[in-house]
């Protein structure tokens, strides 16, 4: 290897943000298909699709303990708007021991649970946009504001994005 190579590979890897966290797809019991990003033993991100759909996010910035949020999450060419709300975060034992950091949650991707559109043509268009932009293979920036914070490109087994898909109520 020359050192113009060495030089550029050292480059990139020095540029590239380090990621201390992992992701990580499973089925889990009446959530159904989740894939999570947990850095220090905390789920800083969640997204989950079986008897409902749920996205969980550390929210950028200082979260408030209640009330209507708002993230955007982009990553390759794609960004979307998220509208949700704060919630405090919290440790669950059961199904899955789970210590979750987050401090947004939007469910149903905005719909309410019993609106009939709800895994309907347009809602499954809406959950499949989502699911692509977030399998881009290129780190995810979740902001709100003037804030934000990166999430390497999900690298979760190579099916994640197809059981999610399927997914119904």
């Amino acid at each position: 290897m020359n050192r113009t190579a060495i030089a550029l590979a050292l480059y990139l890897a020095l540029s590239m943000p380090a990621f201390a966290g992992t992701w990580k797809y499973e089925f889990v019991q009446n959530d159904g298909h989740v894939v999570t990003y947990v850095e220090d033993g905390k789920t800083i991100f969640y997204i989950g699709c079986g008897r409902g759909f749920a996205l969980h996010a550390r929210y950028p910035g200082t979260p408030k303990t209640e009330g209507d949020a708002t993230i955007q999450i982009a990553s390759g060419k794609d960004r979307m708007t998220f509208k949700g709300e704060f919630e405090e975060p919290v440790q669950v034992t059961d199904p899955v021991p789970s210590n979750f950091a987050t401090t947004f949650v939007q469910t149903y991707l905005g719909y309410s649970k019993r609106d009939p559109r709800v895994f309907g043509k347009a809602w499954n268009a809406q959950k499949a946009r989502v699911l692509d932009m977030l399998d881009s293979h290129s780190p995810i920036t979740i902001s709100a504001g003037k804030d934000s914070y990166q999430l390497p490109a999900i690298d979760a087994g190579d099916d994640w994005h197809k059981k999610l898909d399927v997914c119904k109520f």
